[in-house]
């Protein structure tokens, strides 16, 4: 706080900027805004993509990129960090969610 003359005190004004929480994609490694990404969630039921970010249970964040998705899926990122194994129906699902997604293929070379 600043001193303003005769025993008056002046708050300091500057906002604040809101917290956002990070986490990073399993696939790149990249560390994003929570609410940039797509959380998976393994349940009793299977796996689960998380639109609320509010589903108990162990979480990891994908980009919604095919290649990240791939990376997670072919070198079993998925099931490190959800530390569990994955049925065939879980990741018969995740390809169907995957087939969602652009291919990011870059035309420039």
């Amino acid at each position: 706080m600043m001193r303003i003359g005769a025993g008056k005190v002046a708050k300091n004004t500057f906002k604040r900027s809101k917290h956002v929480p990070q986490r990073t994609c399993i696939g790149c490694r990249e560390i994003l805004g929570k609410r940039l990404l797509i959380r998976l969630v393994k349940t009793a039921d299977g796996l689960m993509i998380d639109t609320t970010g509010k589903i108990p249970g162990r979480g990891a964040y994908l980009h919604n990129k095919r290649e990240c998705w791939e990376k997670a899926l072919s070198r079993g990122l998925l099931a490190k960090s959800l530390k569990t194994e994955l049925s065939a129906l879980d990741i018969e699902n995740m390809r169907k969610w995957m087939e969602e997604f652009p291919d990011l293929i870059d035309s420039s070379s």
